[in-house]
């Protein structure tokens, strides 16, 4: 998805909230310690920056009926993963707090590798720049009114931000949404 604001563009995902982006993974973060791992989850969410040791060093497919040939280039399986080829992109940009930790993805065995390389995208960064009374095709989430998110995947040019969007990192969680921007 892509937005306009000016003369500059601002793309969002909402890969939380996408079925076809989520996937069942269990991390070795999770095996040691569920509440830790739930915890710097939600921090991440959040924008709010943490360190390396926070973050996964391998993940693997939970349900052992699942197999999975491949993943895509971005994904969420409560931590966000993604591919060399989409860190390379990522890494053209300012990304301020927001790192890239290599991960190593596996089968349920937890000894078949998944081909290719992998990062978990540990955002670091926030901004409150969503203007939801100016974006028609935004709604409220879950029935709160603080937190927003795009109605349909395909809204080009129906979000609006405030000019300060332009300022700082390229690479976001947005306060007031449940859509991440860069």
């Amino acid at each position: 998805m892509s937005y306009r604001t000016l003369d500059a563009r601002v793309w969002a995902t909402n890969c939380l909230t996408d079925g076809e982006l989520i996937y069942g993974f269990r991390s070795d973060k999770s095996l040691e310690d569920e509440e830790s791992a739930a915890n710097t989850m939600n921090r991440a969410e959040r924008g709010e920056p943490q360190p390396a040791d926070c973050f996964p060093k391998e993940m693997y497919v939970a349900s052992e009926y699942e197999k999975i040939k491949s993943v895509p280039d971005i994904f969420t399986s409560g931590f966000w993963v993604v591919s060399a080829r989409f860190a390379e992109v990522l890494s053209r940009f300012e990304l301020g707090q927001t790192e890239l930790h290599p991960v190593k993805l596996f089968q349920h065995d937890r000894k078949t590798p998944f081909e290719g390389e992998y990062f978990v995208l540990a955002f670091g960064e926030t901004k409150d720049t969503f203007v939801p009374e100016e974006s028609p095709e935004a709604d409220t989430v879950f029935m709160r009114k603080d937190v927003w998110q795009a109605k349909r995947a395909n809204n080009k040019d129906s979000l609006a931000f405030d000019k300060s969007v332009l300022n700082g990192v390229d690479l976001w969680m947005e306060k007031k949404s449940c859509i991440h921007f860069l």
